[in-house]
């Protein structure tokens, strides 16, 4: 019995042997297989960044009226709140004093007329110097100066809007004596409105007047105010370093008004273009920023220094890099440099 198991064993075992023998060489021959990852595309473009302020919006003008004369109120044409048309009456003031003088400077220049022509006849029949004369013409123009000047007040008795707009406080009342150049009525022009935002001095550069924004006001609820940037401040806040940014944007219905919160909205293009990849693409360790690349079908090493952050991408710089070229996204912590690998997909 044993005699006839033994060659039998010794069979088996020997095609087991020649089976491995047959089968070691092929993985030593083909090495390892290719490591599968997903690649996204290096792209060169403008880096926008999208960002969001809180400002307060604001008519784009504001005026505190002042009296051009003075007198006692005697009538007030508007009410807070009414609408005004550029020219159109706020109040109207009485000054006695100046009506008599009116009369005074009236009768003061009919003289002086007199004077004047008279000194004339005279100048030309050379019965008077020409010193005389001049100084005949002289006192008619200050005469007539001064009638000039008691009508302008006179005039200026009736206070009128400055523009189109509106009332918002009438700072004096019938009966008050008011003086000359004295505030008398607040008026705002509401058909356009701006806002007033800080944006951080990083982005001051790139903005310019004419540029777009989309403001948002919550309290109304309203769709995007498409607007436009009409003026970068110069001056600053060194506290926080931020600078004023005035937009403006039509207000037909005039439902924006004075005061309400407002959101701007604003799309801040880098001067340059930038080499983006996708930011899984980025590895980080103790030596560094790096990502890999795809090159003859192998994964190449690529030490990077990275920039601004843009909708998942982030801008790189290192040599050798350019747009086109295939970073690895997914798979790369697992790989090494020079190691072969097969793309699965790429990333859109």
């Amino acid at each position: 019995m044993k005699r006839t198991h033994l060659p039998f064993c010794i069979v088996t075992a020997c095609c087991t042997w020649i089976g491995l023998v047959r089968v070691l060489p092929v993985h030593a021959q083909d090495g390892p297989l290719p490591a599968p990852v997903i690649v996204a595309e290096i792209q060169q473009r403008i880096i926008v960044d999208h960002i969001e302020l809180i400002g307060t919006a604001h008519p784009r003008r504001t005026s505190l009226v002042a009296s051009a004369s003075e007198g006692k109120v005697v009538a007030r044409f508007k009410e807070p709140g009414q609408a005004l048309v550029r020219g159109e009456r706020i109040l109207l003031l009485n000054n006695d004093d100046l009506q008599a003088r009116l009369i005074s400077v009236t009768a003061d220049l009919r003289l002086r007329t007199f004077r004047r022509d008279h000194s004339q006849g005279l100048r030309a029949s050379e019965a008077i110097s020409e010193d005389e004369e001049i100084a005949t013409q002289s006192e008619f123009d200050r005469a007539r100066a001064e009638m000039q000047d008691v009508r302008t007040r006179i005039a200026d008795l009736t206070v009128r809007a400055p523009f189109d707009g509106a009332m918002v406080e009438s700072l004096v009342e019938i009966g008050e004596w008011v003086d000359r150049g004295q505030s008398v009525a607040h008026v705002v022009a509401a058909d356009t409105a701006r806002v007033y935002v800080n944006i951080p001095e990083r982005y001051v550069d790139r903005l310019r007047p004419g540029s777009p924004a989309v403001v948002t006001i919550a309290a109304l609820g309203t769709d995007s105010i498409q607007s436009q940037i009409v003026a970068v401040l110069a001056q600053g806040y060194a506290d926080s370093r931020t600078f004023p940014v005035i937009v403006e944007f039509a207000n037909p219905g005039r439902r924006v008004r004075g005061g309400m919160s407002a959101t701007v909205h604003l799309a801040i293009a880098e001067s340059a273009q930038d080499l983006l990849v996708h930011k899984d693409a980025i590895i980080t360790d103790a030596m560094g920023a790096h990502l890999f690349v795809v090159r003859d079908g192998a994964a190449a090493l690529q030490a990077v220094s990275t920039g601004l952050a843009s909708q998942g991408d982030i801008a790189i710089h290192g040599d050798g890099l350019q747009a086109g070229d295939l970073a690895i996204v997914r798979g790369n912590e697992r790989i090494r440099d020079g190691q072969t690998v097969r793309v699965l997909r790429k990333l859109q």
